[in-house]
């Protein structure tokens, strides 16, 4: 064995301290300098370790020790190669290949819950949203947290990185982390994925949504959303592929609440309209609009004292060729459905849930047809269990069954459509609203259940919307990640 005397490196800001230390183990080999980000942001400390004498083998990366839960980056552009969920022995991992097949390598990534060392943060508090096999991953991309998940329980918080050449050989990165460029903040932008589109660039507030036919242009039905909680009243309107078609705000733009949005032909005109509801914080306004974005019609749905927020449906239950409003509190209050005429005239009301429930509830409905009545659907807000009610247009109840587990309080967001053509009966499709991961599932209105369905990172616990329409099913993101809109194959 010989001596080595190897510069150990702390950033700080954007100041570069040396210092010296004496470490006995055999000299790795310095690799080429490969043109990467420098992985961790924030403070650090490492050394030229590659080498280091191991049980029953030897160090094939370097230690970058830090604070637990530092941000980890990609090093590079290029595609996830693996992500293992759930954790494995040797703990949460992510492995990023660039395009000329050299491959980067992040270990020990966080696997406890902020503040302890419990191991049970779970794939939430390792990875950040996006951190999926196959997906595209831009160079300061945020990937996860630093931690000490695995056989580096007993150490302190750290990463271990490693680069492999596309023989998959490691390479000492020793001085390809010395002389990389530094970031203070992950980008704040990064590769749209092919099966999403972003309504709202890089809004984490998520978005409400709802389909129907605005536009004859543009095949199939048209995407609505509305920006959720913590965003203005934004309204978008979308093509099936994510090509923009119109906006517009659909109140003050200073509310920042959020704004829920039906479709359906409210006047009777033949051409459907925009239906919003305001969110939490907000006077409870409904208001109808063309396309364009024109108002046609307004009023309160509510008391206006109630400022928890207003979910809304809409559709033609009576076969008058007029749809009515079906307006439900989003929490606060208790789970009284209100119906209103074209005119935005109360017609009748009925409790959906138990009269001491206040945590809200969401609802839609379907049109009445020569074949099949009016229907309308409920499922409870966050602290409700899932509870999914199926009432006819009178708001008699004609079924009701569970969901998911009894236990599961997160919440559901329900939407109703014909998606199996090969009938006319509508199916009910629902959504995880917060706590629950991306678990999307279709049921008869008998309830049985017809299909379960999964996109998004399977871990991921930030919540969903979903909107269906003739024959096909899209969910948004609800909050926590850059909002976006995927189709459920």
């Amino acid at each position: 064995m010989k001596t080595k005397i190897i510069n150990i490196i702390m950033l700080c800001g954007t100041l570069v301290f040396a210092s010296f230390g004496v470490f006995l183990y055999p000299t790795a080999a310095h690799a080429e300098t490969r043109d990467v980000r420098f992985p961790v942001i924030g403070p650090v400390w490492f050394s030229d370790d590659f080498g280091a004498p191991r049980v029953g083998h030897t160090h094939i990366g370097n230690d970058i020790f830090g604070v637990k839960g530092q941000p980890l980056v990609a090093a590079v552009s290029g595609t996830i190669k693996f992500v293992p969920s759930p954790e494995p022995s040797y703990g949460y991992y992510v492995e990023i290949e660039a395009p000329d097949g050299w491959t980067y390598h992040y270990l020990h990534i966080n696997n406890d819950r902020p503040g302890t060392d419990d191991g049970r943060g779970g794939e939430m508090f390792a990875y950040a949203p996006d951190v999926n096999r196959g997906n595209t991953v831009t160079a300061g991309q945020l990937i996860g947290w630093m931690g000490d998940s695995g056989n580096a329980e007993s150490t302190p918080a750290h990463l271990h990185f490693e680069i492999h050449d596309p023989n998959d050989a490691p390479i000492n990165p020793f001085d390809t982390l010395y002389y990389a460029p530094r970031l203070s903040e992950p980008a704040r932008e990064y590769a749209v994925q092919d099966s999403e589109f972003l309504p709202y660039n890089n809004f984490q507030g998520g978005a409400n949504i709802t389909m129907g036919e605005l536009d004859s242009r543009y095949d199939g039905d048209e995407i609505v959303t509305g920006a959720a909680g913590g965003g203005g009243p934004h309204v978008r309107i979308f093509a099936q592929d994510g090509i923009p078609i119109s906006q517009f705000f659909a109140f003050d733009e200073s509310m920042s609440g959020g704004v829920d949005v039906a479709i359906a032909d409210v006047d009777g005109d033949g051409i459907n309209d925009i239906v919003t509801a305001a969110g939490e914080n907000s006077v409870p306004f409904v208001r109808v609009f063309d396309k364009k974005g024109n108002i046609k019609l307004e009023f309160v749905a509510f008391e206006n004292w109630f400022k928890g927020g207003v979910r809304i449906a809409a559709a033609d239950l009576d076969g008058d060729g007029k749809a009515e409003i079906l307006t439900a509190p989003a929490k606060d209050y208790a789970p009284w459905l209100k119906v209103y005429n074209s005119k935005g005239q109360h017609q009748y009301e009925f409790l959906t849930y138990g009269l001491g429930f206040k945590g809200g509830f969401d609802v839609s409905a379907t049109s009445k047809t020569d074949s099949f009545q009016g229907v309308i659907a409920t499922s409870p807000a966050t602290h409700g269990g899932p509870d999914i009610r199926v009432f006819d247009q009178y708001g008699n109840i004609t079924r009701h069954f569970f969901s998911y587990g009894e236990g599961f309080h997160g919440g559901v967001h329900i939407d109703l459509a014909n998606v199996v053509t090969r009938s006319d009966a509508p199916e009910i499709v629902l959504a995880p609203q917060a706590g629950g991961g991306p678990d999307f599932r279709m049921y008869s209105l008998t309830g049985k259940k017809l299909l379960s369905m999964t996109e998004f990172e399977t871990w991921w616990r930030g919540g969903y919307d979903i909107a269906a329409g003739h024959g096909k099913i899209f969910v948004s993101s609800q909050g926590g990640r850059r909002t976006s809109v995927r189709e459920l194959e």
